[in-house]
């Protein structure tokens, strides 16, 4: 480790937030929400009016990453793409957000490692696989080597516009597949007629 370097914790550079937001006090409200579901069907969230959402929910802002807490030996990690006025997740994710918000893509990149995957595996209560948790306040102590601010905002620009690239891209496959599902059944059906087009 350089010398100008020092070991450290998540939690010297990143806080545990647990903002809270009730659906039954704001039933009309059109929810961004990011649930273990929706994570393991297409990776994207599910639009959908509060008053369907039956459970309290945690705040998710620009400067979110978040890891399940649940069943850790599954990897659950996402970087919300906070498309919308109210993106909110499960309270079975764990919500990491920078003490300085541009250095959000150097935590992201810590709890998508290897290491920190096997870290929160060997800190989970529980005992069988299907009710398995990490507590939170457990993965703040995870050490890490810490560079100086230079070091990490000079990966932060290397690796933010590949997140950035990755979002789009997601948000670019569910638009297709939209325009797919919209489509096939009229191609099926012959309400939509293509047989002279040309190719």
């Amino acid at each position: 480790m350089p010398p100008e370097w020092r070991l450290g914790t998540l939690g010297s550079i990143a806080t545990i937030k647990t903002n809270s937001f009730s659906p039954m006090k704001n039933p009309q409200i059109m929810l961004e929400h990011y649930s273990i579901p929706a994570y393991d069907d297409k990776h994207y969230p599910v639009f959908e009016l509060a008053e369907y959402v039956k459970s309290n929910k945690y705040v998710l802002t620009n400067n979110s990453v978040m890891i399940s807490k649940l069943n850790p030996d599954t990897k659950r990690i996402w970087r919300p793409l906070c498309l919308s006025e109210h993106p909110v997740c499960s309270t079975e994710f764990i919500i990491f957000e920078g003490l300085q918000p541009e250095f959000k893509d150097f935590i992201y990149s810590i709890i998508d490692s290897t290491p920190f995957s096997d870290y929160i595996c060997a800190h989970t209560t529980g005992s069988t696989n299907s009710r398995q948790r990490v507590s939170p306040r457990s993965t703040l102590n995870y050490q890490i080597p810490i560079p100086n601010d230079s070091v990490i905002s000079d990966f932060c620009n290397l690796v933010t516009p590949i997140y950035d690239l990755i979002a789009a891209n997601i948000c670019e496959n569910q638009k297709l597949a939209k325009t797919r599902d919209l489509l096939l059944p009229k191609l099926m059906s012959g309400e939509i007629d293509i047989s002279n087009l040309e190719f």
